[in-house]
C-alpha cells in the first residue's frame, strides 16, 4: 500500500502464537475453495455430448461442490472473526494497561474513542481484511493456474483487469487514508467534547446551559458528518473498482474463449472458475478501505502504545534501581517512614510509628503530588531516584501485594472501580479475612443496612448509589483495613459530614502507624500534627510538547 505505515512493533503482531494456526487455516480454506472450483469446472465439461458421466451424476456433483464451497466460506468467516477478535483483545488489553501505567494523562473521551472506533477499525482489517486476503489470494492464484492450464490466453485475460485495478488502487488508497485520518480526528474531538459535557452535566443544568452545549455537540457532529460523507465518496469508488474488475475478469474470460474458438463447454467451465474467483476480487475494494481506516487508527494507537511501553520500561527500571538502593541510616527501625522525593521534598520526611504529619506548601497542589508519587500514581521522572522506605522495606522495590500492605490511601472524591461493595472494601487487601474488613467498615460508621443487597450492592459510575459522605467513609475503611504502617489521608474531611469528621479525628488519633495528611487546620490541630513543607514541581507534559490528554 502507498499509505504511510505505522512504525513496526508498536502494535501486536498478527502472525504469532495461536493466531498462526488460524492464518494457516485461512490459507488452507482458500486452497480448498480453489480446488472445489477446479473440480466444479471440470465437472461442467462433462455436460457436453459424449461424456461417460450420467447427467444426474454430473448435476449432483456440481451441487455437492457448490454446497461444500459454501461450507468453506462459512468456516472462513468464522476463522477470520476469531483471528480479528483475538487480535483486538490483545490491543484492547494494551490500551487499558496503558491507562493503568503511572504517568498516563489521556482524556477519558479519547480513551473511549480508541477502545471503540479505533479498535473497530483494527478488527475490521484483521477479520475482514487479513482473513479474506489469506483465503482469497490462494483462491485467485489457483484460479489463474487453472485458467492458464486450459489456455494461457484465458489466464492473461483474467489477470488484465486485475492489473488495471491494482494500478488505480494506489492513488485511491492514499486519498482514502487521508480522509480516514481526517474523519478520525473529528470523531476524537467530538468524543472529547461529549465526555467533558457529560462530566459537567450538573453545572450545565444548574446554569441552564443545556441548549448551548447541545449546539456545540451539533457543531462537532456536523464536522463528523461532513468528513464521513467526504470519505464515503472515495470508499464507494474503491468498492466499485473491485466489483468492476471482477465483472471485467469474467467477461474477459468469456471473450477469450469465443475469440480463441475454445469448446463452449470448456469456455463455460473457465467462466465458472472466473466467477468463483470473483468473490475475493470484489472484496479487494472493501479490503483496501479497511486497510486505510486501520492505518489511520494505527497512526494514533501506535504512538499511544509506544508511550505506554516507554513508561512501563521506566517504571521497571526504577524498580530495578530501587532494589539495589542502599537503605538510609536508621530506616530499618520498626514502623519508621523515610520519604525523599527530589523536587518535592527539601529534606527527607522521617517519622516513627504514631507520628502525625501534615503536608503544606506554597503550591496547594504540591502536597497531593507528593502523595501521588509515594503510592506510584505519578511516574518518577527519568533520572530521578525516589527513596521511600517503610519499616526498612523499599516501597519502590517490593512486590505489588507487599506494597498494598505497607501503604493505605484515602482521598477526597475517591472514584471506585465497578463491582460489589464487598469487593471495593477488600480491594486493597483481598488476602485478609472478611471479618477484619467488616470491622473496618463498622469503625468508620458506614452501615450497609439501607441497601437491599447489603455488601453485594454493585457500585457503578464511580461509587453510586453511595452518597459523598458514604464514599469517603468507604475510602477510609479501605485505607485502614489491615493497618498499613503508612496511612495517607488527602482532604478527606471535606467529604464527610460532622459526625464523620469527628470519627475521622478519633480514628487518626488512635492509628498505630504514621499518618500523613492534608486537610483543614482544625483537624491538624486536633491531631497535634507536625507540619512538613512540600516544594512546588512543574506539571509534566508529553515528550512532544502536546497537551498530555490531547489526541491526533
Amino acid at each position: 500500500m502507498p499509505s504511510p505505515e505505522p512504525e513496526p512493533g508498536l502494535l501486536p503482531k498478527i502472525y504469532t502464537g495461536g493466531r498462526r494456526g488460524w492464518v494457516i487455516g485461512l490459507v488452507a480454506l482458500g486452497l480448498g475453495q480453489a480446488a472445489l472450483g477446479a473440480v466444479s469446472a471440470w465437472t461442467l465439461t462433462q455436460l457436453r455430448a459424449g461424456s461417460p458421466w450420467p447427467m444426474a451424476v454430473v448435476i449432483v456433483s456440481i451441487v455437492a461442490a457448490a454446497v461444500a464451497f459454501g461450507g468453506l466460506r462459512v468456516e472462513e468467516r468464522i476463522v477470520a472473526e476469531r483471528l480479528g477478535q483475538d487480535y483486538v483483545r490483545d490491543v484492547r488489553r494494551d490500551l487499558v494497561q496503558a491507562e493503568l501505567t503511572p504517568g498516563s494523562r489521556t482524556h477519558i473521551g479519547i480513551t473511549v474513542a480508541r477502545t471503540t472506533n479505533d479498535l473497530s477499525s483494527v478488527r475490521n482489517w484483521v477479520s475482514q481484511g487479513v482473513g479474506p486476503l489469506a483465503a482469497g489470494i490462494p483462491l485467485i492464484l489457483g484460479s489463474v493456474v487453472g485458467l492458464t492450464i486450459i489456455d494461457p490466453f484465458l489466464g492473461l485475460g483474467f489477470l488484465f483487469p486485475l492489473g488495471v485495478l491494482a494500478a488505480v488502487m494506489a492513488p485511491w488508497a492514499r486519498t482514502a487514508y487521508q480522509r480516514s485520518r481526517s474523519l478520525r480526528r473529528a470523531r476524537g474531538r467530538m468524543a472529547t467534547r461529549i465526555a467533558d459535557t457529560v462530566g459537567a452535566a450538573q453545572g450545565i443544568i444548574a446554569a441552564r446551559g443545556a441548549g448551548r452545549e447541545l449546539g456545540h455537540i451539533d457543531s462537532a457532529s456536523d464536522v463528523v458528518v461532513d468528513r464521513a460523507v467526504d470519505r464515503s465518496a472515495i470508499v464507494g469508488l474503491i468498492r466499485a473498482g473491485g466489483t468492476v474488475a471482477a465483472m471485467l475478469a469474467t467477461l474477459a474470460v468469456a471473450a477469450v474463449g469465443v475469440i480463441r474458438g475454445i469448446d463452449p463447454a470448456v469456455t463455460m467451465a473457465a467462466m465458472a472458475i472466473a466467477g468463483i474467483a470473483s468473490t475475493p476480487i470484489i472484496d479487494i475494494g472493501r479490503i483496501v478501505e479497511y486497510r486505510q481506516t486501520y492505518l489511520a487508527a494505527c497512526a494514533v494507537l501506535g504512538p499511544a502504545l509506544a508511550d505506554a511501553a516507554r513508561r512501563r520500561a521506566e517504571y521497571e527500571q526504577a524498580r530495578e534501581a530501587a532494589s539495589s538502593a542502599l537503605m538510609p541510616d536508621g530506616a530499618d527501625a520498626p514502623g519508621l517512614v523515610h520519604v525523599a522525593i527530589p523536587g518535592l521534598t527539601h529534606a527527607p520526611l522521617r517519622a516513627n510509628a504514631g507520628a502525625r504529619i501534615r503536608l503544606t506548601g506554597d503550591d496547594p497542589g504540591a502536597p497531593l503530588r507528593l502523595m501521588r508519587r509515594v503510592v506510584g500514581l505519578d511516574a518518577t521522572p527519568s533520572g530521578v531516584a525516589d527513596e521511600i522506605w517503610v519499616g526498612g522495606e523499599n516501597l519502590r522495590a517490593v512486590a505489588p501485594a507487599r506494597g498494598r500492605a505497607l501503604v493505605g490511601l484515602a482521598t477526597r472524591d475517591t472514584v471506585f472501580e465497578r463491582g460489589s461493595l464487598r469487593r471495593a472494601l477488600r480491594y486493597r487487601r483481598p488476602d485478609l479475612d472478611e471479618e477484619t474488613a467488616l470491622a473496618a467498615l463498622e469503625g468508620v460508621g458506614l452501615s450497609v443496612d439501607p441497601f437491599p443487597d447489603g455488601l453485594r450492592t454493585v457500585l457503578r459510575s464511580g461509587g453510586e448509589p453511595l452518597t459523598t459522605d458514604e464514599r469517603a467513609r468507604l475510602a477510609l475503611a479501605r485505607a485502614i483495613y489491615g493497618e498499613p504502617p503508612l496511612l495517607l489521608v488527602a482532604d478527606l474531611d471535606r467529604d464527610l459530614d460532622e459526625e464523620g469528621r469527628a470519627r475521622l479525628e478519633r480514628i487518626l488519633a488512635g492509628y498505630p502507624g504514621v499518618v500523613v495528611l492534608t486537610g483543614s487546620d482544625e483537624l491538624a490541630r486536633a491531631l497535634g500534627a507536625e507540619e512538613f513543607r512540600v516544594e512546588a514541581t512543574p506539571v509534566l507534559v508529553a515528550p512532544d510538547g502536546r497537551a498530555p490528554d490531547g489526541d491526533d
